[in-house]
């Protein structure tokens, strides 16, 4: 039996990316809670009055029921930082994988995507568990789009653009095939269950 995808971990950039194409509810659209690392969450609202940050913390709480945002020791740290006028520079990325890591030990026969725009995270593909997936904004997108699930993954991005994000390595597929066929077959399976009940 093919496992699943059980969690779907952001990064700060998808938010970013999301919030200006007015587009954050795509989240939801694989049926899968997501989970928002505190580092990530104070990156993305830290700057009051920068675009998206107050619709972030709006649409957080309007879907507290399958966004959580959880404490990691890199939230700590970047708290102490911040507090001490030093660079939090990475520290987003880092407490995804501190949340990963820890999701992945408290349930040993699950996997989780985890959607980022970094190359830096692709790159490190070596240390990264074999249990996550990890995909780009941009292909993220392609799938729902695939699934049927929204409109148009070019429609989103090119809002995104109109509105100062530099979306264009998100227009190229930027993952490995692994887990956007993962995801696509669980998307699709999603879409042939919401067919019997109708």
């Amino acid at each position: 039996m093919t496992r699943i995808y059980s969690l779907l971990v952001t990064d700060t950039s998808p938010l970013f990316t999301l919030v200006l194409a007015d587009e954050l509810d795509v989240l939801l659209r694989p049926d899968l809670p997501v989970t928002i690392p505190d580092a990530v969450y104070i990156e993305a609202i830290r700057v009051r009055g920068a675009p998206g940050a107050d619709r972030i913390v709006e649409w957080i709480n309007a879907h507290l029921d399958r966004v959580r945002i959880v404490p990691t020791g890199i939230g700590i740290d970047q708290q102490r930082r911040l507090e001490e006028g030093r660079t939090t520079r990475g520290l987003g990325e880092q407490a995804a994988m501190e949340a990963l890591d820890r999701f992945l030990l408290d349930n040993s026969k699950t996997e989780a995507l985890l959607l980022f725009e970094d190359a830096d995270i692709a790159r490190r593909r070596a240390v990264v568990d074999e249990r996550v997936g990890l995909l780009s904004t941009g292909d993220f997108l392609c799938e729902l789009e695939e699934a049927g699930l929204i409109q148009s993954a070019d429609r989103i991005l090119d809002r995104a653009a109109e509105r100062g994000r530099n979306v264009e390595r998100q227009r190229l597929q930027a993952s490995d095939d692994g887990p956007r066929s993962r995801l696509r077959a669980q998307l699709q399976r999603g879409r042939d269950d919401r067919d019997r009940e109708t």
